[in-house]
């Protein structure tokens, strides 16, 4: 009976032009990073960086040296769970990484490679999600403003567990979430900061790493005290783009084109994990480590008009960057009545 079974998994992996742990991957452990295209499991996206060779084919052989070269790209703990390949997320659409896991996102420049192993689908379309990253705080983002200008987490307004959308339930924040019978959750003031637009960003309170912060809640007129730690890393989606762009490799990966508008930023590509990709123009200056203060990683590529209506998107085509701002709408319309009138007096003429 065990030989049977035996048999049955080498031509299962015979049929799929893989080898066996390419099947069922490792799945059941913890680990993040791979010496070995093989060990890689299915339906994962990740990182090549190999410092020492730096050549790609070489690295997709099944003898590699032993040198650790493929980063898993981790999803952190995420605000939208089931729902990581839909475009529009209501409310914003949060990642958390708690205890110092953030150091866990592999960096991206022009001399690496992401790859995408499955083993039964290519990506008619590949995402890449703008996360703008909000720093350090105590594992509460997208807090909304009411009028006042007073920043609150929505409790029961649209369904029983709307917080789930905006404390990290893995984190310490988690203790927000016991109060009944209440719409709205206030937070006023963290230690000496207190909430506000400028403070709170994405409806995120930027705080210093590890420090712990006496928390100002309000539930109606009543305060709520809590001393929480400041040891989350907390992202935020603010743009998407899309790209079809891939390189098959001969082997149990493709490679996904890196588009050439990106700026450095956080970056969830098909939904599956997160990235720090460092532009051609940062590298100089990047750190190498997991917080750079000298990059702008949420400068917008994005680009809207003072109405809000988009007039520069690289991933959809929109540019309206260079049209002529001194000619109404109005005057191209009656600009083209006046030249078929002319056309028409001409014709008459004739």
């Amino acid at each position: 009976m065990k030989k049977r079974i035996i048999a049955a998994i080498l031509m299962t992996a015979l049929l799929t032009g893989c080898g066996v742990p390419t099947l069922e991957g490792k799945k059941g452990n913890a680990e993040d990073r791979f010496s070995n295209t093989f060990d890689l499991y299915t339906e994962q996206v990740y990182v090549w960086k190999d410092k020492g060779y730096g050549d790609l084919d070489k690295d997709l052989s099944k003898t590699t040296g032993g040198r650790d070269i493929f980063f898993k790209a981790p999803l952190g703990t995420i605000s939208f769970a089931g729902k990581e390949g839909q475009k529009d997320g209501v409310p914003a659409r949060n990642i958390w990484f708690e205890d110092g896991a953030d150091q866990d996102v592999p960096t991206v420049t022009a001399k690496d490679a992401i790859l995408y192993v499955s083993q039964t689908t290519i990506p008619e379309t590949i995402t890449f999600e703008r996360f703008a990253d909000n720093g350090y705080s105590i594992g509460v983002a997208g807090m909304q403003m009411d009028k006042g200008g007073h920043f609150y987490i929505p409790y029961i307004e649209n369904r029983d567990d709307a917080y789930k959308y905006y404390i990290d339930m893995k984190s310490g924040a988690s203790v927000l979430s016991g109060f009944e019978g209440i719409e709205r959750l206030y937070f006023d003031k963290a230690g000496s900061i207190t909430v506000s637009e400028n403070s709170a960003p994405n409806g995120c309170v930027r705080m210093q790493k590890d420090k712990s912060y006496d928390c100002q809640f309000y539930t109606g007129t009543f305060y709520q005290d809590f001393t929480l730690k400041a040891d989350v890393r907390t992202f935020t989606s603010f743009e998407w783009f899309e790209s079809y762009e891939y390189d098959f490799l001969h082997a149990n990966c493709i490679k996904l084109k890196i588009p050439e508008y990106l700026k450095s930023g956080y970056y969830l590509v098909l939904g599956k994990g997160l990235i720090r990709y460092v532009s051609p123009e940062d590298e100089g200056r990047y750190n190498g480590g997991a917080f750079d203060e000298t990059i702008n990683w949420n400068d917008p590529i994005i680009q809207y008009d003072e109405s809000g209506i988009c007039i520069y998107d690289p991933s959809s085509g929109i540019d309206m960057e260079g049209s002529d701002p001194g000619i109404e709408d109005e005057e191209l319309m009656n600009s083209g009545s006046l030249e078929k009138e002319s056309e028409m007096e001409d014709k008459k003429d004739d």
